[in-house]
């Protein structure tokens, strides 16, 4: 990015108000990450709010399917049409800023209103996954994972709570399955995305503290996590349907919706969908604590919104930037994805404690009981390993091909190699 450009938005508006570029009207590209379309509404209504607000600049919104958006950003960059501003998963992060993608957003943050308002420790969690310790994406939300349930088939089961706890989850699943009516207990997601899920799920079943030694030495192959992760993979084809071997999102939940499957796991970011589908039928339990009484939690990557090098406007984007992370437009946001706010003034509004799906997951990571994990997403290549080197291999499992235990090895492998590159690299 030219120098000029830098200044101009180091010196740029701290507010939420812009007008056009010194050239006439400025169109800023936006593009979302995520692929919902229940998300993409509204987005498309604060950018409408934005741009009256804001005379002469327009945003062009774009929403990216999931499973390809990291590549669709590559792209982008590698031919020099990036966008503006785009959300970024938090497994993004760590490459982009390794790439230089990204501008430096900490004198900007630093004399904005947001800084005393977005919650400390997510922007903790935005300066650890860049390597020189930099601010360059600014989070949104945060979400952690659960059981989504039908409240009827699960009490009709005899769970009036739903999976409470793992001997819950697993005898429940086997029972609301009924192969020939085409009923099952649980919709696994074995396709895009999957991985990190049965992550989660096998540390909150094993309570395995955390996730590399001192040494760098990743624990994912754990003797209780071995045990904990091959119970999981039995549900496949037992209590699940063949077809989960390629469930992303999108066929997970629709699963799920259609009253095919009484259960998933997921985060608070799906309720928007299961509220359409299942009005007044479902609810949510975390991932229920290990049988010793552990309760350990790896949290969601921190989705972010980040500024490319590549603009060409950089301040209308942080003025945008502002306006979507303002106490109205986050709340709205999380509202609609039904998480919790990055904005700290945003979560006093009564949605969230109305809310039964955000009160479960927020009161679940509180007390001194909880260990809190952050998946390692300050290693460049975690989301390549975790998409594109493990989910072929998980399908493998699935379907008998590769032991459980050998794809831990293998996965745990992986990680100690990354984590010591990092570690080495200081």
């Amino acid at each position: 990015m030219a120098a000029s450009a830098t200044a101009a938005l180091v010196g740029g508006l701290v507010g939420c108000s812009a007008a056009a570029g010194e050239d006439g009207p400025v169109t800023l590209t936006f593009w979302d990450h995520s692929g919902n379309p229940t998300r993409a509404e509204t987005y498309e209504a604060l950018i409408e709010e934005f741009e009256a607000a804001n005379e002469g600049i327009t945003v062009d919104f774009l929403t990216l399917p999931s499973d390809s958006a990291f590549e669709k950003i590559q792209t982008s960059l590698a031919s020099g049409e990036a966008p503006d501003i785009s959300s970024l998963s938090g497994t993004f992060l760590a490459p982009l800023t390794a790439q230089e993608a990204l501008l430096p957003l900490d004198e900007q943050f630093a004399g904005s209103p947001l800084a005393e308002q977005i919650d400390p420790a997510l922007i903790d969690v935005m300066r650890q996954d860049a390597r020189d310790g930099g601010l360059y994406a600014l989070p949104y939300t945060l979400t952690n994972g659960l059981f989504w349930y039908r409240t009827d088939l699960w009490s009709d089961a005899g769970y009036p709570d739903g999976p409470a706890t793992w001997d819950d989850f697993y005898a429940g699943a086997a029972e609301l399955t009924d192969a020939d009516a085409g009923q099952y207990g649980f919709a696994m997601r074995g396709g895009a995305g999957g991985v990190f899920q049965f992550l989660q799920a096998m540390y909150a079943q094993s309570g395995v503290e955390t996730l590399f030694d001192e040494q760098g030495v990743s624990t994912i192959d754990d003797p209780a996590n071995v045990e904990a992760f091959e119970q999981y993979v039995g549900l496949y084809d037992t209590a699940t349907s063949q077809a989960d071997l390629g469930y992303g999102y999108p066929e997970m939940v629709a699963a799920f919706g259609s009253g095919s499957a009484a259960t998933l796991q997921h985060n608070l970011g799906s309720y928007p969908e299961h509220e359409a589908a299942l009005p007044g039928q479902f609810a949510a339990v975390p991932l229920p604590e290990s049988s010793d009484g552990s309760r350990v939690v790896i949290a969601d990557p921190i989705p972010s919104f980040a500024i490319y090098e590549q603009s060409e406007h950089p301040e209308e984007a942080w003025a945008f930037l502002q306006f979507m992370l303002s106490e109205s437009s986050n709340g709205a946001l999380n509202e609609t994805i039904g998480q919790i706010p990055s904005n700290l003034e945003s979560r006093s509004a009564d949605w969230l404690t109305a809310s039964q799906s955000v009160s479960a997951a927020s009161d679940w990571i509180e007390g001194d009981s909880v260990t809190i994990l952050s998946a390692p997403t300050h290693l460049p290549d975690y989301g390549t390993i975790m998409r594109n080197e493990l989910e072929p291999e998980l399908q493998r499992v699935l379907l008998g091909e590769l032991a459980p235990a050998d794809f831990l090895t293998l996965w745990a492998d992986k990680m100690t190699e990354a984590q010591q590159a990092y570690l080495e690299q200081g």
